[in-house]
C-alpha cells in the first residue's frame, strides 16, 4: 500500500493532476460514502487517466485527499494564521480546485461507470506462494512392480490440497487489506461529514462577525452623529451666553437711565 517514488512522479504530473481534479469533480455523484462504492469509482478514473498497473486506488484516494486539505487550509485558514492565505496565489492548483469544491466543474469531464471488477495495480501475491513440487514417491520394491498410477492420485491430491492451502494463505492477507480499506473508507467518510460541520460554523461564524461589523460600523456612525449634534447644541449655548449678556448690558443700562431722571426730577420740585 506504501507509495513508491515512481508511483508519486507519475501522480505529480501536471496534466494528470489536472484531470484528477476534473474527473473527481464531475463524478461527484460516484463518491457516495456508501461501503464499496469509492474504490469503482477510483477504477474508473485510474482507466480514464491511464495509469491502471501504475497507481493504486488507495493512492490516488490520498492525491485527493492531500488536494483538498492544501485547498481549504489555504481558502480557510486558521485563527491567527490568516497570513497562510496569501500562499493561495503560488499554489498552482488552488484556483481549479476552487472551481471543484464550488461544484463549477460538473460538465468539465466525461461521466464515468464504476470499475467492479478487482484489477487494481497490486502485485499478484500468487508468486510469492508459488507451489512447490511434489516430492517424488518412494522406489517401489522390486517384487511387487507397481505402474506409475499407483502414486498418480496421491501425488495429484497432495497437490490440490496444498494448492488449496496456498490459496488459503492468499485470500487472508486480501481479505485483510479489503477490510482495511473499508474501514478507512468509513472513516474517511466520518472525517469528511465532521469536516463540512466544521466548514459550516466557519461559515457561520463569519456571517456572525460580518453582522457584527456591520453593527459596529453603524454605531460609530451613529457615535458621528451624536458628536455632531452636541457640537451643535454647544454652540446653540454659547450663542444663548451672548445673547443673555446683551440682554443684561441693556437691563442695567434702562435701570441706570432711570434713576437719573428720578434724581432730576427731585430737584427741580426743590427748587419750587
Amino acid at each position: 500500500w506504501a507509495s513508491s517514488p515512481t508511483n508519486v512522479r507519475i501522480i505529480d504530473h501536471e496534466d494528470d493532476t489536472r484531470r484528477l481534479i476534473e474527473l473527481r469533480a464531475a463524478n461527484e455523484s460516484l463518491f457516495t460514502g456508501r461501503r464499496n462504492t469509492a474504490k469503482p469509482a477510483w477504477r474508473a478514473i485510474l482507466k480514464e487517466l491511464g495509469l491502471q498497473g501504475k497507481v493504486s486506488t488507495y493512492q490516488m484516494a490520498k492525491k485527493w485527499d492531500n488536494l483538498k486539505r492544501r485547498y481549504k487550509d489555504l481558502k480557510y485558514p486558521p485563527v491567527g494564521m490568516e497570513s497562510v492565505a496569501d500562499g493561495a496565489s503560488s499554489w498552482p492548483w488552488f484556483h481549479l480546485m476552487n472551481e471543484a469544491m464550488e461544484g463549477r466543474l460538473a460538465s468539465s469531464a466525461p461521466l464515468l461507470t464504476p470499475v467492479t471488477q478487482d484489477d487494481d495495480q497490486h502485485p499478484d501475491p500468487a508468486p510469492r506462494h508459488r507451489l512447490r513440487a511434489a516430492p517424488a514417491p518412494p522406489p517401489a520394491p522390486p517384487a511387487s512392480h507397481p505402474s506409475s498410477s499407483d502414486y498418480a492420485p496421491d501425488a495429484f491430491g497432495d497437490g490440490a490440497e496444498q494448492n488449496q492451502r496456498s490459496s488459503e494463505t492468499c485470500d487472508g492477507p486480501l481479505g485483510g487489506l479489503e477490510r482495511e480499506w473499508e474501514m478507512v473508507e468509513r472513516e474517511r467518510a466520518a472525517l469528511e461529514r465532521e469536516r463540512e460541520m466544521v466548514e459550516r460554523d466557519r461559515a457561520a461564524l463569519e456571517r456572525e462577525r460580518a453582522a457584527v461589523q456591520a453593527e459596529r460600523l453603524w454605531l460609530d456612525r451613529e457615535r458621528v452623529a451624536v458628536e455632531r449634534d452636541r457640537a451643535m447644541v454647544e454652540q446653540d449655548r454659547a450663542a444663548l451666553g451672548r445673547e443673555r449678556e446683551v440682554l443684561d448690558q441693556r437691563a442695567l443700562m434702562l435701570n441706570s437711565v432711570g434713576h437719573a431722571g428720578q434724581s432730576e426730577a427731585g430737584v427741580l420740585f426743590l427748587c419750587l
